[in-house]
Order: C-alpha cells, then structure tokens, then sequence
C-alpha cells in the first residue's frame, strides 16, 4: 500500500532495489541478517534478472522492452505487451551454508525461502529424480494439514497436478496408481507431530542435496545427437555446476563441473577472416575434455545459442571467482577467512546489462524466428546421456571457424 501510494506521488523513482527489499523484508518480519538472503527481481514470462542494490527498479521497468530486445529471442509483439513484475526472491549469490544458519534463527525467512523452492520445485524448474519427487509432495500435503485418512485409496493421483511438477506427471501417466501408492507410503511414513517450523526444514533440506538447487537460470539452444532441428534448452549455473536441461522434456543433458570446464563468449558480430557469415546468436562456447582411455584425451566443446549468452558468461565468472565462498558447510565466511571482509563480495548483486550496449537503444534488433540448424554453427553434439560429444560431419572447429 505505501509503494504504491508513493509510485502515485512519484517518489518510487528515487527507491532503489536495497531500500525496496529491506522495506519488504521488514514488512514480513525478515531480520536484517536474513534480508540478506534475498534481493529484488523484474519478472515476466520473457525475462528474470535479478537488480543490484543500486539499480532503481521502475527505471528499469521503463526500459522493460528494450532489456527484452537485448536478452530474450521475442517477436516485436510479445515484446510489447509483456509487462515485469516486481519481486522479492532469493539471491543466486547467497552461500548455501549461510542459509543453512539463517533458517535455524529466522523462521519467516525458512518460510519463504521454503515457498520460493517449492514453487520452483512444482513449476519444473528443480527437476528431481522420481522417487524424490513424491517424498516432496507428501511432506506438502502434510504442511497443508492433510492427514492419510483424507485421501481414499487411489484418489491422490486427481490432486497429482498440484502437488508435483508437469514432467512427474507426464512421465508416470500410464501408472497412476504408481503415484498413489508411493505418496500415499511417504505420508504414512511423516510423524503427526511434526510441527510447521520442522516440515518446512524438512521440505528445503530435501532440495538442498539436489545440484539444482540456488541455480541462476538461463535459456538458449544447442545442437544434441538425434534431432534434426536446435533443441530449446536450459542452462543452470551453480558456483559448483553447470547444467544443461532439455526445455521440452525438463531431463537432464549434461552437467559439468566448474573446475573442469573452461568457456568462452563469441558475439554475434565475429567474423571469419574469409567469409562474412554473421552468427545468428551470440554463442556462450563450453570447453572441456572427454577422457575415452586412459591415455587418451579428447577436448571438445558445447555451444550454447542466447542472447543470454552474455549474462551466462558473467555469471559463470563470477561464481567461479567466488566459489570458494559457496563452500556447503554450515561455516560462517568469517570463519573461514578470520574476518568478514567476504560478506562485502557476499551480498552485493550481479549487473546482468553488457556494459558495450547502451541500454534503452532502439536500435537493437528484435528476434523474431527460431535458428534452424542450417543457420546454426556446426560444432560438436552431445550423445542421449550427455556425458561424451562426439563430432559431427564438419570437421572445422566453432574456435578455427570463428578466428576465436
């Protein structure tokens, strides 16, 4: 209500995105440490970015469709009527052992941090493995209060599309029952005494082992084994992980390690020096080494076709400069370290804008069809599992074509 009797006076445009997240997280009883844990979004959807502390929010609104020019692949029309949405989520650059102390001292802060990983859980965007997947939708229903009793014998399956993700649901279509039966074992298995405040604990700790958890998500295309036309993925960066996940089918592709990967951002404007073909999207270039023996090593690569390309490249530096601060031990980073100058580095916020585009030009170009493979790069595929890539007819390379 106060913002939006300010944004009528205009005074919204001198709020930035700190003061508006701890206004709200005082609001919602957040302490001031667990604030900390959570930052400002612009969300529609197009587009998510998350805004550094200095941003001011309604400026960037204003800008909304030209951001959708710069990083998402739209038509001129879906770009004009999309509209953001601000909100109040978690910060991909939080350390995991950090938050692993904030739940156990601040309980409103577990229930949203619990709120926000369930929604991504039930949307997709944290696929699990099966058996998990029920596991979390019986710890749900105990959360809302429902007892085993409530549910007859084969009727969970009706409520299957409100307690676990589309993918779940799809796969265990021809086995309904299936799904019953094990969620219906689960909740049996739940203590009735569990209190809010435990089933809550309970519920993120089940996401916390999952390496897709506090993922910064990104989307894009790339060539795998098998299909004829790009696949629409997308890619989640961990300050451990990549991962790549088949858009269409929410299963996983590949995931590399930071350690052992190197990448490599080629802008659309790169020319070979023999030939002016342009590259249709930038291309976020993913480097790394196949070993087929034991004396043998096979370096190969994965191109990632965004206009996200970019953001993925910031982000992917970032978080392997500070991997070190991402450790999973519940340690506070002054420990570590013997002081508290990483909580500095901690909370500040990623600026996702390319700093060589002028933000709010009008003069960028619109995308407005898919990339076929003809118009794509030929570079090297990854086979059904995702862990080996194997080349295709070209034989010249993305690097040699490129001049990269």
């Amino acid at each position: 209500k106060q913002w939006y009797q300010r944004r009528v006076r205009g005074e919204c445009d001198q709020v930035s995105a700190g003061e508006l997240r701890d206004a709200v997280c005082r609001k919602l009883r957040i302490t001031a440490e667990g604030a900390q844990a959570f930052s400002i979004w612009l969300c529609s959807p197009l587009l998510q970015l998350q805004l550094k502390p200095s941003h001011y929010p309604t400026a960037l609104c204003e800008l909304w469709f030209d951001l959708l020019a710069q990083f998402a692949a739209v038509t001129e029309q879906q770009a004009k009527s999309d509209l953001p949405i601000i909100m109040l989520m978690r910060n991909v650059f939080y350390p995991l052992g950090q938050e692993k102390l904030l739940i156990q001292t601040d309980p409103q802060a577990r229930y949203y941090l619990t709120a926000e990983a369930m929604f991504n859980f039930l949307t997709g965007r944290y696929p699990v493995e099966d058996e998990l997947a029920f596991k979390l939708a019986a710890i749900q229903l105990k959360m809302e209060g429902n007892k085993l009793h409530n549910f007859p014998p084969g009727s969970l399956q009706t409520i299957s599309h409100h307690i676990l993700p589309w993918d779940v649901v799809k796969h265990k279509k021809k086995h309904p029952l299936l799904i019953d039966k094990r969620i219906r074992s689960h909740l049996g298995d739940l203590m009735s005494s569990a209190t809010a405040g435990t089933l809550d604990h309970l519920y993120i700790s089940h996401l916390w082992t999952q390496s897709c958890y506090r993922c910064a998500f990104f989307l894009g295309q790339t060539e795998v084994q098998g299909h004829r036309k790009d696949v629409p993925i997308k890619v989640g960066i961990t300050p451990h992980n990549v991962i790549i996940w088949n858009k269409a089918t929410n299963k996983t592709i590949a995931e590399l390690a930071n350690k052992d990967i190197d990448t490599q951002l080629v802008k659309s404007e790169s020319r070979s020096g023999n030939s002016s073909k342009k590259i249709p999207f930038d291309v976020w270039l993913i480097n790394f080494t196949v070993f087929a023996s034991i004396r043998k090593r096979n370096k190969t690569a994965v191109p990632i076709y965004s206009k996200q390309a970019c953001m993925m490249q910031a982000m992917f530096t970032r978080m392997r400069e500070e991997s070190h601060i991402h450790s999973d031990k519940s340690v506070r980073p002054e420990i570590i370290q013997g002081n508290a100058t990483e909580v500095d580095s901690m909370t500040r916020s990623y600026d996702f804008s390319n700093p060589t585009l002028k933000i709010g030009s009008k003069e960028v170009p619109i995308g407005t069809k898919h990339v076929s493979k003809k118009e794509n790069l030929r570079g090297l595929t990854l086979n059904k599992k995702g862990n080996k890539a194997k080349k295709t007819v070209v034989k010249q390379t993305v690097a040699a074509k490129y001049d990269i």
